[in-house]
């Protein structure tokens, strides 16, 4: 059978369950909890019904890729001794959940969470827990029994989470509304957020995988394609086989344990590792900052990057300038403007000349040089696709300082003849 035609009766089969389940008073114990035992899955009963557990447990020195797990406590005592905010620095006694979820569509009622991962720092170690689901009946159980209704005070980690996994969550407890408790809406930190501020236009592609391989030292090896997770589910469900149900496990351990990995690894390089990334990494940090108004550190991480010449320094140089320009460091930003521009590219580099313009007009009192840098800022928007309200302030910018370049001749003449 094609995997379309699987997830064609997978659907039928999740849209026929929840209607048995109304009628039905006594959770049935599921038939295949012997096959499924073999992969380390163990069936619990709660008052909703059963739903199958796995745990895992990992020492302090466990190494995932390059990244050592216990460094998370290095890393969360480091924030606390910063002077600066960022929206990953977290007190030290907050309870970490580290969170991921497979499901059996994007979206829509259809689409049901069959497998929830979370993992949790826990004296001397790490605790990993995998729940799954074992038939749509039984998503009461399984949500329950999940306890993410007493997350309210933890921090949850996720990869994409925030926009998927979480939502995707509360439609599914919504379906149960009444019977479940509440799910609460803690604190969340996604990490594909943060790993676009960092690797923004260094990396092609921003998937979890292509980060664990260039970014942590980490290769996944016998993993199984996501796009074919949903249609194992539906085998070992209907068949019972637990085969291909434990690589899908394994494929949700390595994403929770790739968000450990990179929570440390972007913490290190948002405080102290100045040496190990590229310039437009560490230009991206320095943007991040600026934009939490962090100037401070932004400006460490820019001057950072000024060090190098040519077009590898340039953003970092126009965004110190603009620093710089705001602090009333006039002299400084002139110049770092004058670094930059020429090696900018697209509209950013029109903004540069427009600063530099400016810059000449209004602090240092020369229009002739301000009407050269509007040149140069006309001559770049030609070659870039801007907005017409930019060309037209760059039209009028034009007129007024040509008339002020004639009115400033015009006093140094009469000033000379007297």
């Amino acid at each position: 059978m094609s995997f379309e035609n699987k997830l064609m009766q997978m659907k039928g089969m999740l849209n026929k369950k929840p209607a048995a389940r109304k009628a039905q008073t006594t959770p049935v114990r599921p038939s295949h909890e012997l096959q499924w035992k073999k992969i380390g899955l163990t069936l619990k009963e709660n008052k909703f019904g059963f739903v199958f557990e796995k745990k895992i447990a990992y020492p302090l020195d466990y190494r995932h890729g390059n990244v050592v797990l216990g460094e998370l406590d290095r890393v969360l005592e480091a924030w606390q001794n910063t002077e600066y905010d960022h929206p990953f620095k977290l007190s030290e006694e907050a309870p970490l959940v580290f969170f991921d979820t497979e499901t059996t569509g994007l979206g829509g009622t259809g689409a049901y969470i069959f497998l929830i991962g979370v993992l949790e720092r826990k004296p001397g170690g790490f605790e990993m827990t995998q729940w799954i689901m074992p038939d749509p009946s039984q998503e009461a159980a399984f949500l329950y029994e999940s306890n993410l209704w007493q997350a309210q005070d933890s921090v949850i980690f996720s990869y994409n989470g925030k926009s998927f996994d979480w939502p995707q969550l509360h439609s599914r407890w919504t379906m149960h509304r009444g019977a479940l408790p509440k799910l609460p809406d803690p604190k969340q930190i996604d990490l594909f957020h943060g790993t676009k501020r960092i690797w923004k236009n260094e990396l092609q592609r921003l998937k979890l995988s292509v980060i664990e391989e260039e970014k942590l030292g980490f290769a996944r090896s016998g993993d199984v394609p996501g796009y074919l997770i949903p249609a194992i589910y539906l085998d070992a469900v209907k068949s019972g086989f637990p085969e291909g149900l434990a690589k899908v496990l394994y494929h949700n351990e390595l994403d929770i344990l790739s968000l450990v990995s990179l929570y440390i690894r972007s913490s290190d390089l948002l405080m102290e590792d100045l040496s190990s990334e590229s310039s437009g990494a560490y230009t991206n940090i320095g943007k991040w900052y600026a934009d939490l108004k962090q100037f401070d550190q932004s400006a460490a991480y820019l001057e950072h990057v000024t060090l190098e010449r040519g077009d590898a320094g340039a953003l970092a140089r126009f965004l110190l300038a603009v620093q710089k320009k705001r602090k009333g460091e006039f002299a400084e930003a002139l110049q770092l403007f004058k670094e930059a521009a020429p090696h900018l590219r697209g509209p950013v580099e029109v903004e540069a000349w427009v600063h530099l313009a400016k810059l000449h007009e209004h602090q240092f009192k020369d229009p002739s040089q301000a009407l050269v840098m509007t040149g140069f800022a006309k001559e770049a928007a030609s070659h870039t696709k801007v907005r017409q309200s930019i060309l037209d302030d760059l039209a009028k910018r034009e007129l007024r300082l040509e008339e002020k370049k004639r009115k400033k001749a015009a006093e140094s003449t009469v000033h000379r003849t007297r």
